[in-house]
């Protein structure tokens, strides 16, 4: 599904990642371990497009190293990422619906499983997400790139 040849990624004159490779299959779980400062997050970002990569992204058979992160957000690639980035002014319910890859149209999760899978989202779907715990942003984060119905989901 996801594989990752050769990639290198660099923050100024910093080569960060240095001839990255990993495969990830259908239905497989994949963890990247290591101190910090080793490159996980930069990792996931080359992949999502937030760092430019060099060396080969494929996810489903096709290029993606190089495409704008909408794009590969779009092909069912999902990216939570470490700093619960939210609409802190919308509420839970408009950040959950603001997932969505096509408004109106629901994928495979909807809000009722987001509800179920987190309750504290449902009790406080009405507040407006900057009120809410660190906690509840991750879980808001989360579920707010399932409603994107991915196929994939990389958590940093």
């Amino acid at each position: 599904m996801l594989e990752v040849r050769d990639l290198h990624a660099y923050y100024g004159k910093s080569h960060i990642l240095q001839g990255v490779n990993l495969d990830v299959a259908a239905g497989e779980v994949v963890s990247l371990l290591g101190r910090n400062g080793v490159g996980r997050s930069t990792t996931i970002k080359a992949i999502m497009g937030e760092v430019v990569p060099r060396g080969s992204i494929r996810f489903k058979g096709c290029e993606i190293a190089g495409l704008p992160s909408y794009r590969i957000a779009r092909l069912g690639l999902g990216y939570v990422p470490e700093n619960r980035d939210i609409f802190p002014t919308l509420t839970v319910r408009q950040n959950l619906f603001l997932g969505q890859k096509k408004a109106g149209r629901e994928g495979r999760w909807r809000l009722g499983d987001m509800f179920a899978m987190f309750p504290n989202l449902r009790e406080r779907e009405n507040n407006v997400a900057g009120v809410l715990s660190g906690g509840e942003k991750q879980m808001l984060t989360i579920c707010r790139t399932l409603m994107g119905d991915p196929e994939l989901i990389m958590i940093d």
